[in-house]
């Protein structure tokens, strides 16, 4: 097993694990070099009774970039969900509630050690003429309403531990709608993530003001199904990560999404890039202090 350590927090690391070594009475050796660019790599054996227990290597990096990606829409059916499950990395899965799969997704998910997310019907602008399907969030409801829709959607995507908005450009952007999901959610003690769907939501500040753990989404990878676009896509979010440290994208179960996810995360998760899963990036003190950017701005 491998692990990375930024340089500020390696001796850090170090430290603490001598620490607790000593206090399950384990010996702790550390055989520590310097192979690349004066960096260090620590391996490190923990011992009971002169009998190896557990090795690993502790790798210093420069910097620790701390990446997640949700794969949204999923639970119409199980074969995406096999072809995402088969990439050996931490996505998360953000599931639709009320389509024939969605439970057996939820599931086979956590089963596989991913987690798994309420992708929250929400009304989009009437312009549009899409419908976010069955369990929708509607602007005109009163609390108890949102109690209730949320209550029925979370019952049919199981051990959903957050919740990410589907369609919603309408809906995230009435203050009193996000207030009233927010408290639901902080009940639940759920996290949330804007996917900005409009640069007029609300939806990211009002889950802060109401005390969820929060972020956004930085980078939508598939706006075009094509492998080279998505392949832009990635490389925007790589730049994303090394400006502000931390950031998450989202991305749909194409075929070309697949397809380029399978392509570039073996680039992407190199020595200093760390692919977690959406509630572990959130999180992080960093991740609190990051915004996205302002209205005007977008």
């Amino acid at each position: 097993m491998e692990a990375r350590a930024g340089s500020e927090v390696y001796s850090t690391v170090i430290a603490a694990l001598q620490r607790e070594a000593k206090m399950d009475h384990l010996d702790c050796a550390i055989n520590e070099s310097r192979p690349a660019r004066g960096l260090r790599v620590a391996d490190i054996r923990l011992l009971r009774s002169g009998k190896l227990v557990f090795r690993w290597k502790l790798r210093e990096v420069q910097r620790v970039l701390h990446a997640a990606i949700i794969i949204d829409d999923l639970g119409e059916n199980l074969a995406k969900v096999h072809q995402l499950l088969a990439l050996p990395y931490p996505l998360t899965f953000s599931v639709l509630p009320h389509l024939r799969a969605s439970a057996e997704t939820a599931r086979e998910a956590r089963r596989a050690g991913r987690e798994v997310m309420l992708h929250l019907p929400m009304e989009p602008e009437a312009s549009s003429h899409a419908s976010p399907g069955e369990g929708e969030i509607r602007i005109g409801m009163n609390r108890f309403e949102v109690e209730r829709i949320i209550d029925s959607d979370l019952a049919s995507v199981p051990e959903a531990a957050g919740v990410n908005n589907h369609m919603g450009s309408r809906a995230t952007a009435d203050p009193h709608l996000m207030a009233a999901v927010m408290k639901s959610l902080a009940g639940r003690h759920l996290f949330f993530v804007d996917s900005r769907t409009t640069a007029s939501t609300v939806a990211f500040e009002e889950a802060r003001r109401q005390g969820l753990p929060a972020f956004y989404r930085s980078v939508f990878l598939d706006d075009t199904q094509s492998v080279p676009y998505t392949l832009g896509q990635l490389r925007q979010f790589r730049r994303v990560l090394e400006d502000q440290g931390a950031a998450l994208a989202i991305g749909h179960p194409y075929p070309s999404t697949i397809a380029a996810l399978t392509e570039f995360l073996p680039e992407l998760v190199g020595d200093d890039v760390e692919l977690a899963p959406a509630s572990q990036l959130l999180q992080l003190p960093e991740v609190a202090r990051l915004k996205p950017p302002s209205r005007r701005a977008q």
